[in-house]
C-alpha cells in the first residue's frame, strides 16, 4: 500500500509548507496583468467589427472540429500561427511520459478534476466572481465542466500537443476566450479592479493550471502512488501547456517543489469564503449528482470533495459534512490501489475503481448548457484505454 495513505499529503494543508520565493510582493503585480498577445488580438477584432466570426470559433471549444478555422480575421490567423511553437525548454520525452500516465490513470485523474480542481477554483473568492459575473450560475458551471474536461482530454491524449494535435489549438482558443472575458468584464464599471484585480489575470491562470498539474499528488489521498519521475513528467507536461495558454514565463514554476510553494502561497492569498464560491460549488455538486444513476449514492460527490480538499477550501465553498457515504472512502482507496497495482492485469479492477468518473464522462456526451446541446469528444485512444463505450 502507498506510504501516502497514512499521512496527510502537504498539498492538502493551507499552512504546512513554505511559500519559498512566492511572496505577496512577487505575486500581487500579476493580478493586474492580462496576456498582451491575446489581448491585442481581441482588441483588434472588436475594432474591426469581426466579433461574430471569432465568437463562432470560441463556441467550438468543445468540438474543436477545425485545427485552423476557416474565414478567420487576419489577426486571429496570425495569432494561431505564431503561438503554436513549443518553448525551448520543453522536454518531449517528459511530455510523452506525462501523457502516457494520463492514459493509464486518466479516469481517476478526471475524478479529481471534478472533485478537487474545480472546488479549489471556486474557493478563490476574487477569481470566482468572474465565473458568476455575466450569466446564470448553472450555465456557467455546466459549461465550465464541459470545457475543462474537453481541454484536459485534448491536451493530455498522447500526441495532443504535437503539430496536428487538438490540444494546442484548444489551448489557443481558451487563451483568446480569456482575453475576451478581460475585454468585456474589464469595461464593466461595476467591476472593482483595484480590489479584485483584472478579470482572468495571470495569478488566477497559474493557480488554475496548478489544480490540474498537481493532481497526481492529490490522488495519493485515494490510494494511488506515483514515482517522483512520474510526478515530474506530469507537471512538466502541464508546464508546457501553461506556455500555450499564455501564462507569463516568470509565473511558471521551475519544478515540483517550486510548484508546491507557489500553490501554498496562492492558497494563503486567495482562499476566502464567498457567496459566489458557495453558489458555484452547489451547482457543481448538483450537476455531478445528476450524472450518477439514482439518488442513493448522491452523497459520494461531497464525500470525495471533502476527502480531497483542504478544510480551508471545503469551508470557503460551503461543502456540507459528508453523510454515510464517507464510509465508502476507505474501500475506494483500496479499489484505487488495486487498480494501481494490477491495472494491466485486471480490467475488472480498473473498471470498478473508475466507475464514478466513467459515469461523469459518459454523461457529458449528452450534456446541455443553457438549453442547447453541446458536443463532448473523447479521443478514440482514451476510449479504448478506459473501456468507454461510444
Amino acid at each position: 500500500m502507498s506510504e501516502h495513505l497514512d499521512k496527510r499529503d502537504p498539498i492538502m494543508s493551507s499552512t504546512s509548507s513554505s511559500r519559498g520565493r512566492w511572496t505577496d510582493e512577487v505575486l500581487e503585480p500579476f493580478r493586474s496583468m492580462g496576456e498582451p498577445v491575446a489581448d491585442g488580438v481581441i482588441q483588434k477584432v472588436f475594432a474591426d467589427n469581426e466579433v461574430e466570426t471569432v465568437n463562432r470559433m470560441l463556441k467550438s471549444i468543445q468540438s474543436n472540429v477545425h485545427l485552423v478555422p476557416a474565414e478567420m480575421p487576419d489577426a486571429v490567423e496570425e495569432y494561431l500561427n505564431q503561438t503554436d511553437d513549443w518553448p525551448e525548454w520543453a522536454d518531449a520525452e517528459k511530455v510523452r511520459l506525462g501523457q502516457r500516465l494520463f492514459q493509464r490513470y486518466g479516469m481517476q485523474m478526471t475524478l479529481a478534476y471534478f472533485t478537487w480542481s474545480l472546488p479549489c477554483c471556486y474557493a478563490w473568492a476574487k477569481a470566482s466572481k468572474v465565473l458568476t459575473w455575466t450569466s446564470g450560475i448553472d450555465k456557467h458551471v455546466h459549461r465550465r465542466i464541459i470545457e475543462t474536461a474537453q481541454f484536459v482530454l485534448d491536451v493530455m491524449v498522447e500526441g495532443g500537443l504535437g503539430p496536428k494535435g487538438f490540444g494546442v489549438r484548444t489551448a489557443q482558443k481558451i487563451r483568446l476566450l480569456h482575453a475576451t472575458i478581460r475585454y468585456h468584464i474589464g469595461r464593466d464599471p461595476k467591476w472593482q479592479t483595484s480590489e479584485w484585480g483584472i478579470p482572468a489575470n495571470q495569478e488566477d491562470h497559474v493557480a488554475t493550471l496548478l489544480t490540474l498539474a498537481l493532481v497526481p499528488r492529490v490522488l495519493t489521498r485515494l490510494g494511488l502512488d506515483f514515482t517522483p519521475e512520474e510526478e515530474d513528467a506530469y507537471f512538466h507536461c502541464w508546464k508546457v501547456i501553461g506556455h500555450f495558454l499564455g501564462i507569463h514565463s516568470a509565473l511558471l514554476p521551475r519544478d515540483m517543489e517550486d510548484a508546491q510553494q507557489l500553490w501554498e502561497a496562492i492558497q494563503q492569498r486567495q482562499v476566502r469564503p464567498s457567496a459566489d464560491g458557495v453558489a458555484l460549488t452547489k451547482a457543481l455538486v448538483e450537476y455531478l449528482e445528476m450524472r450518477i444513476p439514482g439518488t442513493m449514492m448522491d452523497g459520494i460527490v461531497v464525500a470525495t470533495m471533502r476527502e480531497l480538499c483542504s478544510e480551508a477550501v471545503a469551508d470557503a465553498v460551503g461543502l456540507e459534512k459528508a453523510d454515510w457515504t464517507r464510509l465508502l472512502m476507505g474501500p475506494m482507496r483500496w479499489m484505487l490501489f488495486l487498480s494501481d497495482e494490477a491495472q494491466d492485469q485486471s480490467g475488472v479492477a480498473a473498471k470498478i475503481s473508475a466507475s464514478l468518473s466513467r459515469k461523469l464522462l459518459e454523461g457529458l456526451h449528452s450534456s446541455e448548457t443553457g438549453g442547447s446541446r453541446v458536443t463532448f469528444r473523447i479521443p478514440q485512444s482514451l476510449q479504448e484505454s478506459w473501456k468507454l463505450g461510444g
